[in-house]
């Protein structure tokens, strides 16, 4: 049951977006030289968005990721490329973790979308997990020295910070680099779903006080950025494809065929509401998982696990679905279905991949 708080955040983001983020638009920042469009990230602060995950105290409203998602799954359906969640839910998660070391300065312009902190972990070649990072830290007598590289840094192009993952001599940690730093170097592109990531390589010289965790802090910091990734994933993934669905439904009305819509035909009424049912399963499964999250649930980690691997294969299944209904028109860049399917493909992989979340999934259950 969703609640009037929700109501209204789901209310406020549909007639936002709708109003003012048509595909179009979107088409011209993605095709343009920006990675995203500044106006609307002030709009979207402005509006609260940056502020919901954060604590009042911290300048933010307070919500849990069963808002968060609310407004996630809008951004599936209008294909928002800003990185909002992967700033206030992912690095934000890992900053206001208990122990963190983190300013108030920093979380209060977070919230505010003054800065726009993205979290660099990936490295080439290193099998996923928690602590997989072989980038180092090393101290020094001013601070640390932190050198490696990270690749695939979702977001990354329009980052004004990065959390970076190292090793600290046995220890896992994080440290908070600002994106000028003496010694960074970054290398932005634009990803296929029209949003932008970077790689980066440093090797630069940090005060003491850049280093936010480590250790058993920086763990379970990082274990529940994670959790609350595959959630953000697994809702605007749900966004996306009930957005394709309803896509193939009004061209399938009006697209005739041997004298009739395409509608009319008992073998795709059935293909599209074996659609409609893979989107509610979802939308349930997304709803019980945040809900779980929010109240510290002990199936909370399955749930989420679950949810991950479902609403990923769904929305693969869904939109693909969706491209095959339209025919040729679906793979052209100027029609919108397509751009789900590309979306849905990202997400299968932002930062928990299905595969990985269906092989811990497994072992939970195992171990249970």
């Amino acid at each position: 049951m969703i609640t009037e708080d929700q109501q209204m955040l789901h209310d406020a983001a549909e007639r936002y977006l709708r109003d003012n983020y048509d595909f179009n638009s979107r088409r011209e920042v993605v095709s343009s030289s920006e990675f995203m469009s500044e106006p609307h990230w002030t709009a979207m602060a402005s509006m609260g968005w940056m502020a919901m995950p954060f604590t009042e105290e911290q300048g933010g409203l307070g919500f849990g990721m069963q808002e968060c998602a609310v407004v996630a799954e809008q951004f599936g359906r209008f294909l928002v490329i800003e990185p909002v969640f992967d700033s206030v839910v992912v690095a934000g998660a890992l900053l206001t973790h208990e122990g963190v070391n983190t300013p108030d300065a920093v979380i209060e312009k977070m919230a505010t979308g003054e800065i726009h902190i993205i979290l660099a972990h990936a490295e080439a070649d290193a099998a996923p997990s928690v602590t997989n990072t072989r980038a180092l830290l090393q101290p020094t007598e001013s601070g640390y020295r932190l050198t490696g590289e990270k690749v695939f840094v979702a977001g990354g192009g329009s980052a004004t910070h990065f959390i970076i993952t190292a090793c600290l001599g046995e220890a896992f940690a994080y440290a908070l680099v600002e994106r000028d730093a003496r010694g960074l170097t970054v290398e932005a592109y634009k990803t296929y779903d029209g949003r932008s990531g970077a790689n980066i390589c440093f090797d630069i010289h940090i005060q003491a006080s850049a280093l936010m965790a480590s250790g058993e802090v920086a763990i379970n910091a990082f274990s529940r950025a994670r959790a609350r990734a595959a959630l953000i994933a697994s809702a605007e993934a749900l966004g996306a494809m009930d957005a394709a669905l309803g896509a193939t439904v009004d061209y399938t009305k009006q697209r005739v065929q041997f004298g009739q819509p395409l509608a009319s035909f008992q073998a795709l009424q059935h293909r599209m509401a074996n659609m409609l049912i893979e989107v509610e399963l979802c939308r349930s499964l997304v709803a019980a998982a945040c809900r779980a999250h929010d109240n510290s649930a002990t199936d909370e980690w399955a749930l989420i696990l679950a949810c991950k691997v479902k609403t990923a294969n769904a929305a693969r299944h869904v939109t693909q679905e969706a491209i095959q209904l339209h025919g040729g028109i679906a793979t052209t860049d100027e029609y919108i279905v397509g751009h789900y399917f590309k979306r849905v493909a990202a997400l299968d992989s932002w930062i928990v991949s299905r595969d990985e979340a269906l092989e811990t999934f497994i072992a939970v259950v195992d171990a249970a």
